[in-house]
């Protein structure tokens, strides 16, 4: 998302239209029980007339159909995304909270270009980020402020849920543009030619609920995650 982008963020109008588009990617998800679990701006594709699309689901998990909650027990996202529970070595956790972190934190890279938790080695990293203490450039304003702050709440259940960001004033707001759009280019190789595929029922075939599992198939079904696939066809 931010590779061909030389300051490493967007402007606010633009970050804005990029992430009412990341919810929407996440609300489909979960309404069909995966839990992404590697939300960052590294996995966010950008299409030339700037339709978002939410890529590499290889630790992605489905939740079994009749599960009770998002509760989770497995994750191998990306450190800097990981939210305390996960840094603090909890056994379990709600899948989708932990989405809701990693979009908070990718939210926070697109528009400062900044990361609320870094460290020397990911044992810093994870020692940071279980204290939960990071600060918010003054530039974001107290709107932008705010939501970071609710999706970045230490405490999990008091973290936002899609449906509070939603209704939060800064995506509703009209963010007028204020400078120049950040272009983005086709890609050198494909030249935009690639489509996504859909992953839901991908997904399925891989868990195969009630089916015989094939031997071939990258599944581990002691954790119920997804360890490698490509959802990107020609």
């Amino acid at each position: 998302m931010l590779d061909s982008v030389p300051e490493k963020r967007f402007p606010v109008f633009q970050a804005h239209g990029y992430f009412c588009q990341l919810l929407d990617g996440l609300e489909y998800l979960h309404s069909q029980g995966i839990v992404h679990k590697d939300i960052k701006p590294g996995n966010l594709l950008l299409t030339t007339d700037g339709a978002l699309k939410i890529s590499d689901l290889g630790v992605a998990e489905a939740l079994h159909p009749f599960a009770e909650d998002d509760t989770c027990r497995t994750s191998q996202g990306s450190p800097a995304f990981q939210p305390p529970e996960i840094a603090n070595g909890l056994d379990t956790f709600s899948g989708f909270k932990v989405d809701i972190w990693s979009a908070g934190v990718t939210l926070y890279n697109i528009t400062t270009s900044l990361y609320p938790f870094e460290g020397d080695n990911i044992y810093k990293l994870f020692e940071n980020i279980g204290k939960g203490d990071y600060t918010i450039p003054e530039e974001c304003g107290p709107l932008l402020t705010d939501l970071l702050q609710g999706m970045l709440e230490y405490d999990p259940v008091k973290r936002f849920s899609i449906q509070q960001i939603r209704q939060h004033n800064w995506v509703r707001k009209k963010h007028p543009p204020s400078e120049d759009p950040v272009p983005i280019p086709p890609s050198a190789e494909t030249r935009d030619i690639w489509r996504s595929m859909t992953v839901v029922p991908y997904l399925e075939d891989l868990h195969g609920y009630g089916e015989e599992e094939e031997d071939d198939e990258m599944f581990d079904g002691e954790d119920d995650i997804i360890y490698t696939q490509d959802f990107t066809v020609p």
